[in-house]
């Protein structure tokens, strides 16, 4: 799964919006400000790292969205 999201560029404070898939496979992202030119990528410690907690936050949704279907019957 793919999780659409964004962070503050750390220079200029514009929005980079970015895909956790597209991050995790080495893609760079870029300020969408066109005068700012920072990108956000990670290393190869970092993947780890962020796949582990991309793979935790999706364990705790599946389970919080399991458990609230056994409320609503």
């Amino acid at each position: 799964m793919s999780i659409k999201s964004k962070i503050d560029c750390p220079e200029c404070g514009v929005p980079i919006h970015f895909e956790s898939s597209l991050l995790l496979a080495g893609q760079a992202f870029s300020c969408s400000n066109p005068s700012c030119g920072v990108t956000i990528s990670l290393t190869a410690t970092d993947k780890e790292v962020v796949s582990d907690a991309f793979d935790k936050f999706e364990q705790m949704r599946n389970e919080a969205t399991h458990q609230a279907g056994r409320y609503d019957a």
